[in-house]
């Protein structure tokens, strides 16, 4: 048997060459069937996912993976902490994670070669290196983003879009050629301000319903003439309007209200997220996967630490710990985690840092 090859004939080439997209887009075990006997093959289990999109590059070291055995010049201030699992640590400001861990999986092996954030952020949204140079800062996607594709493959549940991205759309999260349909549904603001409201879920101040049923059926009206087919895919009025009937149709949706409605949350469960941008998003996220929305992108973005990394993860790492432990034992609790992927996860990690105060892009 070649080296490097297991049981059912499967190398490291072959798995490396399915993809972060497989793994999401349809689970591995539906990519590894075709590599192994029908009778062996497992179906996936996954009906959703959370992704926990950390922007800018989270070090990996000050979190989950402490290296406690460096010298005390590179392993930076933290001290590592026990988890549940035996001879894994974390770090000390993972308190609530390091205790869930046989609950989930924590993954130190992925890595890429790509050197900026740009190129790293594609890499990572879609599962594909990009195919020319991306700068640093480019917002730019030559792929379809995990998202767009698990939306293309899953559908919409009714009344809901299938992708939605909280509170703003990562660089490389959109749908490319798949088309606009497929782009994320973009739910801005703070879910934790009294004032909090999704845009296109209700009705504009003073109109009524039956003006605007009007509305729309003038709308259609103007909309019975026939666009040549063959351009459709470019024409910026195609994609207009599917904008309109995905607005139209959360206006009319009592799913999309009472999804979208994070006070019918008792207040334990909205303290135990915290009381905090993040966490109230986490649970707006929970939220829409129980009303079946297939996947959900929490933008969490203020991880490119360059200077007074220490300073900034003392207050930080606390109420993330409790925010994404909130929804992975949220998730449990509600019979939901067997078959919804919780993922956090950014462009890179860091390099080591030099005298406990810089971390280096790679």
């Amino acid at each position: 048997m070649p080296a490097h090859t297991n049981c059912a004939g499967v190398t490291r080439r072959d798995c490396l060459q399915l993809g972060l997209g497989t793994l999401l887009g349809g689970g591995l075990a539906t990519a590894l069937r075709a590599k192994t006997p029908a009778s062996g093959a497992l179906p996936p289990q996954a009906k959703a996912c959370i992704l926990i999109w950390m922007d800018g590059g989270p070090t990996h070291y000050e979190m989950f993976d402490p290296q406690p055995n460096a010298p005390a010049e590179f392993r930076g201030e933290f001290r590592a902490i026990p988890t549940a699992v035996p001879g894994v640590q974390f770090s000390e400001h993972m308190t609530k994670l390091a205790a869930q861990l046989g609950r989930y999986a924590m993954i130190r092996s992925i890595r890429h070669d790509q050197g900026n954030h740009g190129a790293g952020n594609h890499y990572m949204m879609t599962g594909a290196p990009p195919r020319i140079p991306v700068g640093c800062g480019a917002f730019v996607s030559f792929h379809p983003s995990l998202g767009s594709v698990v939306a293309s493959e899953k559908g919409a549940p009714a009344g809901l879009p299938a992708y939605f991205s909280i509170p703003s759309m990562s660089r490389s999260g959109g749908p490319n050629f798949l088309g606009a349909r497929y782009a994320p549904f973009v739910v801005d603001g703070n879910p934790s301000s009294a004032g909090f409201r999704v845009r296109d879920v209700a009705l504009p101040t003073g109109l009524t319903d039956d003006r605007f049923a009007s509305r729309t059926d003038l709308r259609r009206e103007v909309d019975t003439f026939r666009r040549d087919t063959d351009r459709a895919a470019a024409d910026p009025a195609v994609a207009l309007d599917e904008h309109y009937v995905q607005a139209h149709d959360l206006m009319n949706s009592a799913a999309a209200q009472a999804a979208f409605d994070i006070g019918r949350e008792p207040e334990r469960t909205r303290e135990r997220y915290g009381r905090n941008a993040l966490g109230q998003r986490l649970l707006l996220a929970r939220r829409l996967v129980e009303a079946g929305v297939p996947f959900v992108t929490v933008y969490d973005g203020g991880w490119d630490h360059h200077t007074k990394l220490f300073e900034s993860l003392k207050t930080r790492l606390p109420a993330w710990d409790n925010s994404v432990s909130a929804v992975i034992e949220d998730l449990s609790q509600r019979g939901m985690l067997d078959d919804t992927l919780v993922i956090a996860l950014g462009e890179f990690g860091r390099t080591t840092p030099a005298m406990g105060e810089m971390a280096f892009d790679p």
